[in-house]
């Protein structure tokens, strides 16, 4: 048997890899359909009155946060160390 030429074994390393980079992007392709699937039948399953119930709690929660920033006073930013002018 000849001998394969330099192009002959890049062309064959080529090949190799793109059948495994193809099948590496169908696993990836699968496992993400696959938790797209199961997390889209979690959130049909989930009963929509507990999710009210708690948006409340989360609005006042805010309103509070932001009063308590409001009242905050604003401080004088420190002055520089170093020589006085002259």
């Amino acid at each position: 048997m000849a001998e394969k030429t330099i192009v002959e074994k890049a062309g064959a390393t080529v090949g190799i890899g793109l059948a495994v980079a193809s099948d590496v992007a169908s696993t990836i392709k699968t496992a993400i359909g696959a938790a797209a699937t199961a997390v889209g039948e979690v959130l049909k399953k989930a009963p929509a009155k507990t999710a009210a119930k708690k948006s409340p709690a989360k609005k006042a929660a805010k309103k509070a946060v932001s009063k308590k920033a409001a009242k905050k006073s604003v401080k004088k930013p420190a002055k520089k160390a170093g020589r006085p002018r002259r």
